[in-house]
């Protein structure tokens, strides 16, 4: 027994794409820890109308936030192809162009939303338009972050990049513990993702120090900004494909049921984010070969089977333990959420799978696949708005959408085998 546990470990030390993505899973899996037991915390310290408000603005962040995956997505592949020439030099700066761009974006985008605040508090049901102006700061610097990211990624620094990625949740989860607990109530739920972007940036930045010593090559970064177009299409369907669910039960449903919907979607998006890191530990990998035109499916091979293995085991549990889970993490507050909790999370284990093939995809510059997310995510968009009687019926449609979007997604991926057999 001793012996057979001793050669899987020697496996995994030779084997780059199971060593990478176990660290980015394991980074990655406490990064989601700490931001959902702030999430669960956020539910037994606040109302839950109040909640309810949270984590419709928590779903509406993550939805924005597409620009910072577009934004670390392009970035990434880039530093990859520089990095397979060494030219270290070129990925300095690609570095200091993508971070002065990026915060003028980001203040940018908080204006547009500050002046937004309004009528988005109207739509879901808020009625203190500053919620939305401390959410809305906190896209400021949150693109700058993203650019460290894909540098880091790029460069396959996956200790720092993994670290900075749970330091965030860690952040979001002990600075929202102690704000709520002095009396901030929601406020303080809402404050704690600046100051955890702020923190993000700056040790992103000292993990990257080294590069002020390659110097500085200009170079014309052709097709970046076709790249990130459908990049940025891609990811922002994904993303609402996956968090848009919670903001129409916000505008939709009861104060309560819409409370009882932001739960089940708090731990049914933990068989989406868990396997994240092996999609992260992918794409580098996978885009490296296909400049050097190196065999790169084994790799995605490899990361299919470990993304199933992880989010199908918390499928599992859902569907054996569903009430003990609820009755742990909430108490009696939310009574509707067992019933539904399995079947979110299978739609989530049916994401999962689509978003690895998604990034795949991307790294190899396969970035038509866009068109099959975005016709997944009219018709879920479509479905909510003309059937949310119930939290039953919101959940039946996102399994429906989630195995939609997988079979959209799939025949690209078959085109690529083909053409690399």
């Amino acid at each position: 027994m001793l012996a057979r546990v001793s050669l899987i470990g020697e496996r995994l030390k030779s084997d780059e794409m199971a060593r990478h993505g176990s660290m980015m899973v394991a980074f990655v899996f406490l990064g989601g820890l700490f931001g959902y037991l702030y999430q669960l915390s956020m539910g037994r310290m606040l109302a839950p109308a109040e909640y309810g408000t949270l984590i419709s603005l928590l779903s509406l962040f993550l939805i924005i936030s597409v620009f910072s995956q577009t934004i670390q997505a392009s970035v990434s592949r880039f530093t990859s192809k520089y990095r397979v020439d060494n030219k270290w030099g070129r990925i300095n700066y690609l570095w200091k162009y993508s971070l002065r761009r990026t915060f003028l974006l980001g203040v940018g985008l908080f204006l547009i939303l500050f002046m937004l605040s309004p009528l988005v508090s109207r739509f879901l049901n808020i009625d203190n338009n500053w919620y939305w102006v401390i959410f809305a700061s906190s896209f400021l610097l949150a693109f700058m972050v993203a650019v460290n990211w894909g540098i880091l990624q790029g460069l396959q620094r996956f200790s720092p990049l993994g670290f900075s990625t749970a330091l965030m949740g860690l952040l979001r989860l002990g600075l929202g513990l102690l704000l709520v607990y002095l009396g901030m109530g929601l406020y303080g739920g809402l404050l704690c993702l600046p100051l955890a972007i702020v923190v993000v940036l700056v040790v992103t930045h000292s993990s990257l120090k080294d590069m002020a010593k390659a110097g500085n090559e200009t170079v014309e970064i052709r097709g970046l900004f076709s790249y990130a177009g459908l990049a940025l299409l891609a990811l922002a369907a994904f993303a609402v494909l996956t968090n848009m669910d919670v903001i129409l039960a916000k505008h939709f449903l009861s104060p309560e049921s819409a409370g009882n919907y932001s739960a089940i979607s708090v731990l049914g998006r933990i068989v989406l984010v868990a396997p994240m890191g092996i999609a992260m530990a992918m794409f580098p990998k996978t885009s490296e070969l296909f400049e050097t035109g190196g065999r790169h499916r084994p790799v995605l091979v490899k990361a299919t089977l470990l993304t199933i293995l992880l989010g199908g085991g918390v499928v599992l549990v859902y569907w054996l333990f569903p009430d003990f889970i609820i009755n742990s993490l909430f108490a009696d507050e939310y009574s509707l959420v067992a019933s539904h909790l399995f079947k979110y999370g299978l739609a989530m284990a049916f994401w999962a799978i689509s978003f690895l093939l998604m990034q795949y995809l991307l790294s190899l510059n396969r970035t038509r696949v866009a068109y099959s997310l975005l016709g997944a995510m009219v018709l879920q968009v479509g479905l909510i708005i003309g059937f949310h009687s119930s939290i039953g019926q919101i959940v039946d449609i996102m399994l429906i959408s989630s195995i939609v979007c997988l079979a959209l997604v799939c025949p690209f991926y078959f085109n690529v085998r083909r053409r690399h057999l």
